[in-house]
């Protein structure tokens, strides 16, 4: 009866362990599957903003999640145009409000990098 309990509670807890990369692979498919990548990289300007500056912008916003997950529902411009000229985010509307707010959750967990002095 003991070997069961131990077994139910290690099993329990190598479920509990792997959820948070089960999430971080569903929203990395997430920004695969829309071309996020495509216009954005961990810590460089490819089009738009690196993923370490959102997160860097964003520390310390109690908003964060949500305005985040707005901008890429809804695209936006100007917000980081020091660094990336202008080229406008275009909006991505096929994308769900939940799915908007896993990748934003992803994108704020990364590494915050400093951008380089406005230019």
């Amino acid at each position: 009866m003991k070997y069961r309990t131990v077994l139910s509670v290690a099993a329990a807890a190598a479920l509990l362990t792997s959820l948070p990369a089960f999430a971080a692979s569903s929203a990395e498919s997430l920004i695969q599957s829309n071309g996020c990548a495509s216009c954005h990289a961990q810590s460089q300007k490819v089009v738009g903003p690196a993923w370490g500056w959102i997160a860097y912008r964003y520390q310390d916003k109690k908003d964060a999640v949500d305005s985040v997950a707005n901008f890429i529902i809804n695209g936006g411009v100007g917000y980081w145009k020091p660094w990336t000229g202008g080229i406008p985010m275009p909006s991505h509307p096929n994308i769900t409000k939940a799915q908007a707010e896993q990748i934003a959750k992803w994108v704020l967990a990364q590494p915050a990098v400093k951008p380089p002095a406005k230019s």
